[in-house]
């Protein structure tokens, strides 16, 4: 079966690992790009997933086209501090590390979690690795010195902290060591205890590094000298960086923005969570405050390059930051061409976090990427929040945390209507509610995700959702309720014409008790349909069956653990039959909080605590209370 390997390697990317272990088995023609796609970068997931991997990779190593060759990425899971959190680390061991240069001698980049180097040694067989580019965050001195003699000069990324932080510092290596990795990239210093970088340090990264585009400093304090400023046009620039950020660092003085301003007026991409030191002076001045905001307008100015910036906290005492007039100038240089994300850590950095929000929005509609807290408002209606959103045009993900429940609900297509460029929205603490005029409504918008933690269901949400929301492929909800005390035992999410990339319930409840009362019994019953499963059989779909439905059950086996298990067709009948009367209402109503769930011989305990009944096209994954369906 012929195709072009273009072809072959892009549809490939989309399909699983064992859909593609089995196409590489079809025909010769699609070995070697399956091949590729299969071994050219290894995600580790699990220490057995490794042990098997590892097996295979010993075992090919003696045949002439030994599988560890095609491998040039290989990481292990480990919890990063990045969006994607890995629930457990992978460990390797020493005598396996050491064997890798053996294995895999086409190896780029390696990653896994950098605490396992205070289990390591530094090995003569890593000189065999002439195309090893990155290595996990170096933390060891013992480790990071010979790397550093021997292998920098093939390395594109290079992190450090702990020890090697410390070993550079202490040493004055920060000025010399640089040269040694002229094909440097990407560098990330991350410091103990704030521990100082001066400019000196910073400008011998400008004049060593000329290929450096990212640079990350965190944890460290950024003093600045009146000498160190003598002469503005002497130091080298940063001409090829891309991106700056300043991960929990100090600017000692205000001078350091307008140093940075000049260092780094090429980079697109600015990330802040920066303290202003001089703001927790005792003379702090009503003069200083002004250079400190002519500083930061300076800086506004000088990045031309812009295109994106993101304040995660700026820290000060006496004074905000002056977000009017740096948003402003950014606004009128760049003409909305940069997009800004704001975490709701930023909006508490300033004294006036309602004006702060004002001038982002409604004054320059630079907002791309939003997570706020509804309380810092100080107002319990919603129109001023989607008065402002409806100016930010780029603004296509939000995550809104209304820790002060709104008192009439928050209208979801109020908002969709404001901001309908909106992909991603993720909803925590509130009553969501629509309008019925929505039935009227022809309005389609452009929602991909929807995330929904400890919300409050209103009447029609999801009827609302599912007609105006076509583009709609994340679904996930979890320890929610609904709206009013019903007799229904079923929480209906009906959205036939839907095809899901996944679909997420956790912890929902039947909500007997009201909305500041709900029932904390986890709903241990689902109920589920896809419209298409059936589609081929015309006189199934005239009269449904009831096999096509498809019941599962969540249930505590012996050992403690949660398991799932489909109902027979008598089981699902036995549920659809049942009826909530008063009695098993007022029990629902009156129960305690559940820690775990019934054993499986008591399943039908579970009915009269609710079901939820998801009906859809078709869907990639369905996670139900934190079981794969």
């Amino acid at each position: 079966m012929y195709f072009p390997t273009d072809i072959i390697k892009e549809v490939g990317q989309y399909l699983t690992l064992s859909e593609q272990g089995s196409c590489i088995r079809v025909c010769y023609a699609w070995y070697g790009p399956f091949l590729d796609l299969l071994y050219t970068k290894v995600h580790i997931h699990s220490r057995n997933q490794f042990r098997l991997f590892y097996r295979t990779i010993e075992m090919s190593s003696l045949i002439q086209d030994a599988l560890g060759d095609h491998v040039k990425e290989l990481t292990f899971a480990y919890d990063s501090g990045t969006r994607l959190k890995e629930k457990h680390a992978v460990g390797i061991t020493r005598d396996e590390l050491e064997s890798f240069p053996d294995l895999f001698k086409q190896l780029q980049v390696l990653d896994f979690d950098p605490k396992l180097w205070k289990y390591m040694r530094y090995s003569e067989k890593w000189l065999q690795m002439k195309h090893l580019k990155r290595l996990p965050t170096l933390n060891r001195q013992t480790i990071f010195q010979p790397i550093i003699e021997h292998l920098s000069s093939q390395l594109t990324y290079l992190s450090i902290s702990g020890e090697s932080t410390d070993y550079l510092l202490n040493n004055n290596l920060t000025t010399s060591i640089w040269n040694r990795i002229p094909k440097l990239e990407e560098l990330i210093i991350r410091g103990n205890n704030y521990v100082n970088l001066n400019v000196k340090m910073i400008m011998a990264l400008g004049a060593q590094l000329p290929h450096l585009k990212h640079l990350t400093l965190a944890c460290v304090t950024l003093p600045l000298d009146e000498h160190d400023m003598g002469s503005t046009t002497t130091f080298p620039l940063f001409t090829s960086a891309v991106s700056l950020t300043l991960d929990d660092v100090h600017l000692s003085n205000w001078r350091m923005i307008t140093f940075l301003s000049l260092a780094f007026y090429h980079v697109q991409t600015l990330d802040f969570d920066i303290t202003f030191d001089w703001f927790y002076n005792e003379n702090v001045t009503i003069e200083l405050y002004e250079q400190s905001m002519d500083a930061c307008m300076g800086f506004a100015q000088l990045c031309i390059f812009l295109k994106k910036i993101k304040f995660r906290k700026i820290s000060a005492s006496v004074f905000p930051f002056p977000y009017d007039a740096f948003f402003q100038e950014i606004s009128d240089i760049h003409q909305n061409n940069v997009k800004v994300e704001m975490t709701d850590y930023a909006w508490w950095s300033t004294i006036d976090p309602a004006s702060s929000f004002k001038a982002v929005t409604q004054q320059t509609g630079l907002l791309s990427k939003a997570n706020l807290k509804w309380s810092w408002t100080g107002k319990k209606t919603d129109l001023s929040l989607f008065k402002n959103l409806k100016f930010c045009k780029h603004l296509t993900e939000l995550k809104l945390d209304c820790d002060v429940q709104l008192k009439n609900g928050f209208r979801l297509d109020l908002l969709l209507d404001n901001v309908q460029q909106l992909e991603k929205l993720h909803l925590s603490q509130v009553l969501i509610t629509t309008t019925k005029c929505y039935e009227k409504s022809k309005k389609r918008f452009r929602l991909e995700l929807l995330e929904l933690n400890q919300v409050i269901l209103g009447d029609h949400i999801m009827d609302f959702i599912s007609q105006s929301c076509k583009n709609l492929q994340n679904l996930w909800i979890t320890n929610s309720v609904q709206e009013k005390p019903r007799r229904s035992a079923f929480i209906v999410i009906r959205m036939p014409d839907h095809r899901f990339q996944s679909i997420k319930l956790n912890s929902l409840y039947l909500n007997p008790g009201g909305t500041n009362g709900k029932c904390e019994t986890s709903i241990a019953l689902l109920s589920f349909y896809e419209s298409t499963r059936y589609d081929y059989q015309i006189e199934r779909k005239k009269d449904p069956a009831p096999e096509m439905w498809r019941f599962y059950h969540v249930y505590k086996s012996l050992k403690m653990k949660k398991q799932l298990r489909r109902l027979t067709t008598e089981e699902a009948a036995i549920i659809a039959n049942f009826e909530m009367n008063e009695k098993k209402w007022k029990a629902v109503k009156n129960s305690s909080p559940r820690k775990s769930f019934q054993e499986k011989n008591f399943w039908e305990k579970d009915i009269q605590f609710g079901a939820i009944l998801l009906l859809c096209k078709s869907v990639d994954k369905l996670e139900f209370n934190e079981i794969r369906v």
